[in-house]
């Protein structure tokens, strides 16, 4: 369909003239009414968990109820308490009939009394009955009723091996699993993919539902529900900042067959981009649960938000295209789009040629999804300096969408010329407009939009369309023309001569193909500084010891989280050269390495406790971390009580409910500590040359014990966070190991992981790009090791 044919169509479908000659004139159609019925929750709502027995509902609750503080109300638990008898034993005396009766009571009572702060976990038959789908729907309009899935075939497994549950009536298990899948998805509001994770065994004789360790396996499972907990809530949607406040954006199209071949090359295939485009047209299948498992498995491999696409052909894609006349089409079409609602997908890509009906249904129930209307012009007819083209744009903002994305085919170089005039004529509109030329003419179009370019990769099947470049490839373009101009960065600080930071963004620059360079710059003074931070190709600055309190003088502006914890670590200068921004990451990179690595288990709490060791500069980082993700119980260690208190006393001030308390000593007894604390960061050095926390001498191979001992550690498990990084393993880190080895979930966080989590978050702030993790690590272990052989000096950076 050419610009022209959809225009009329449009203004045909709204009662207009399709005479071209006067289109112009025709003042604009009324717009739909805005999303009305799109669902939103109270953050208090409860949520309720259904689907197939032995998916892993009451796993899930169980990890829910603990991260929220909410109560899990398991119908099943709940029914064989009410009845004093198992569930098999009850249908085995009374029957299914009778079961299901009383089954359904129990629902009524439970939901109407239990609409906030519980998750509620229903029984794999719940949907059985009319009255309990009309419960379920009913209540969805007031909180996420969310079903769960998980494979199938391990779940028939398990469930053929398993006396607990009764054999199903009059249909084999895999019968009733395709029965009620169509039923579960017409009762809940949103769907989530449990994949499996392999789970160790619980000993004999224990009796809670989850172990400790068992808890640290399943952290995927509670990190991939969270995910879409934090998108249903509007609390984390994942979307990406767009220009002029963000930088420029990419996305890449996925063109498997099936996403799980991409796993191996998944972090390889994300550098550079913001967003994966999931082109469900080019899957080897669109059945909605191969599609269910496609997203998830997506999102377990990578964070980045999906864009979920359907491109029929005549928009050069491969799904059939679909008439408004034919029922059966249009019907199957419009399931798979509120299928992808239903996943909770972060972007849907909405072709305004396909049925009007399904184009205004799936904006009406978007909710935190960002729609983006598309025209894709395979046929070669779109003129950029056309007036209808400009209608064309106008016609697709009416429709309520969030970014306008129209793709022309360049025949001449002058075609992107055409384009960009086209952008800057609308640039004015409330609505974003990603805006390219498809074939080998179009290329530098893609290099010139900067929102949401769509990219290929070496490592893809093939590009996705025709024309589609690299991201290295773009950045490399970027710097030819000019547009990327190659800046200066450095690390500031005395000693600095075996800092590991060069490694880390030096290796980044070089794997996203962009001109930058990053060098040491040691000086006996901060003053010294200043001239290099002028300079116009100054991009920004690592800053170390003992520079991080004395630069703050010389900023014209410093972040408010660098203000609290008293020192910046970063320099950025502020655009339209306003002067330079310090900020810190320290902070950050413990925020990080804390909240990946708690349990569902130890999920903080009014009662969390933690323990910092040490006083110095680094504990003030610390200390800000834990306030950050809400411990409000904090033990300071220190040789110097006096320092410890001064923090405290200074800590104290940021908030009122934040309880801090110095601590005497270590190695005599228990911690006085209750419960004992299930986070420990050491801010201290591993190893010293003097004699120092020990009672005896040390030299720069012996570690540092400050009294530290196996029982202080929660036999709860927790996290165990070393920030020096001399040494891999230290004493505390030695303690956490240990309790590892016993079959407590303690996380041990190496210092090294520090430093590359505050390099990458340096690396975002000044490029607006994801530093390539995996990349950066290999080198920076490389170059680690290789100095740990050459010197005995702990390294400073």
């Amino acid at each position: 369909m050419n610009v022209r044919d959809l225009i009329n169509e449009i203004s045909i479908s709204r009662g207009q003239s399709s005479s071209s000659n006067h289109m112009l004139s025709i003042p604009p159609s009324r717009a739909p009414s805005p999303p009305a019925n799109a669902p939103t929750f109270s953050r208090r709502a409860s949520i309720v968990l259904i689907g197939m027995r032995g998916v892993g509902k009451t796993t899930l609750g169980t990890i829910a109820s603990k991260a929220l503080g909410w109560e899990l109300l398991d119908t099943d638990i709940i029914f064989e308490q009410q009845e004093h008898v198992s569930i098999a034993q009850f249908i085995s005396t009374y029957g299914w009939e009778e079961f299901r009766k009383v089954e359904t009571e129990l629902l009524e009572r439970l939901i109407p009394t239990n609409l906030t702060e519980k998750v509620i976990a229903c029984g794999g038959g719940i949907i059985e009955l009319e009255r309990n789908c009309a419960i379920l729907q009913r209540f969805r309009h007031h909180g996420p009723v969310i079903h769960v899935l998980r494979e199938k075939d391990a779940v028939l497994a398990y469930l053929r091996d398993s006396p607990q549950y009764p054999p199903f009536l009059h249909e084999t298990a895999r019968e009733t699993w395709d029965r009620r899948e169509q039923l579960f998805r017409e009762c809940c509001s949103f769907e989530f993919v449990s994949l499996t994770v392999p789970i160790p065994p619980a000993p004999q004789g224990f009796r809670d539902i989850i172990t400790p360790d068992q808890t640290f396996a399943l952290k995927p499972v509670e990190e991939d529900f969270f995910r879409l907990l934090k998108f249903i809530h509007g609390v984390d949607t994942k979307k990406v900042a767009l220009p002029p406040r963000g930088p420029r954006s990419y996305s890449l199209s996925l063109t498997f067959e099936d996403v799980r071949q991409a796993i191996p090359v998944l972090d390889e295939l994300s550098t550079g981009i913001d967003l994966w485009e999931l082109r469900a047209d080019l899957l080897s299948s669109c059945e909605l649960t191969f599609l269910a498992f496609q997203i998830a498995t997506l999102r377990h491999h990578s964070s980045l938000p999906i864009l979920f696409t359907l491109r029929t052909v005549s928009q050069g894609g491969r799904y059939t295209n679909v008439s408004p006349q034919d029922e059966k089409a249009v019907k199957n079409q419009s399931l798979l789009f509120h299928h992808a609602l239903r996943l909770g997908v972060e972007y849907i890509d909405l072709e305004v040629v396909m049925p009007e009906s399904t184009f205004l249904s799936v904006v009406e129930k978007k909710g935190n999804t960002v729609v983006m209307g598309s025209y894709n012009d395979w046929e070669g007819t779109l003129n950029w300096s056309s007036p209808q083209t400009r209608y064309l744009f106008e016609r697709i903002t009416q429709l309520h969408v969030d970014i306008v994305r129209i793709i022309g085919a360049a025949k001449s170089f002058e075609d992107n010329m055409a384009l960009r005039q086209f952008v800057s004529s609308v640039e004015r509109s409330s609505v974003p407009l990603v805006a390219i030329n498809v074939g080998p003419e179009g290329k530098i179009s893609r290099v010139l939009n900067p929102i949401l370019s769509p990219l290929s990769h070496p490592l893809l099947p093939r590009a996705a369309a025709p024309g589609q470049i690299s991201f290295y490839e773009t950045q490399s373009i970027l710097y030819l023309t000019g547009l990327l101009p190659a800046k200066k960065y450095y690390v500031f600080g005395c000693p600095i001569g075996h800092s590991m930071s060069p490694a880390i963004h030096n290796t980044a620059f070089a794997h996203l193909g962009l001109p930058h360079s990053y060098s040491i710059k040691e000086t006996a003074t901060v003053a010294e500084l200043q001239s290099v931070m002028l300079d116009p190709t100054f991009g920004g600055a690592s800053i170390t010891i003992p520079y991080k309190v004395e630069i703050m003088p010389y900023l014209q502006h410093i972040s408010r989280h660098a203000r609290i914890v008293g020192a910046v670590n970063t320099v950025t200068p502020i655009p339209g050269g306003r002067g330079l921004s310090g900020d810190n990451t320290d902070w950050r990179a413990i925020t990080t390495c804390l909240s990946r690595s708690l349990t569902p288990a130890n999920v903080v709490t009014s009662s969390t406790n933690a323990l910092v060791l040490g006083a110095g500069g680094s504990c003030r980082a610390a200390l800000y971390a834990l306030h950050q993700i809400g411990v409000i119980n904090i033990h300071i260690y220190n040789r110097t009580r006096l320092r410890a208190e001064l923090l405290a006393e200074e800590f104290r001030k940021l908030d009122p409910l934040l309880k801090i308390h110095v601590l005497d000593k270590l190695d005599d007894g228990p911690l006085p500590i209750r419960p004992p604390p299930t986070m420990i960061i050491s801010t201290i050095p591993a190893t010293a040359t003097a004699p120092t926390y020990s009672s005896t001498t040390s030299t720069s191979s012996e570690l540092i014990d400050v009294g530290l001992r196996l029982e202080h550690l929660s036999d709860a498990g927790g996290v165990a966070i070393e920030l020096g990084y001399e040494r891999r393993i230290t004493k505390l880190l030695s303690l956490a190991q240990e309790k590892r080895d016993q079959g407590i979930a303690w996380a041990v966080v190496e210092g090294i992981e520090i430093l590359l989590e505050q390099g990458y978050e340096q690396f975002r702030i000044w490029t607006g790009r994801r530093a390539p993790a995996k990349k950066v690590q290999e080198k920076v272990f490389e170059v680690y090791e290789q100095q740990r052989r050459l010197m005995q000096t702990p390294e400073v950076r």
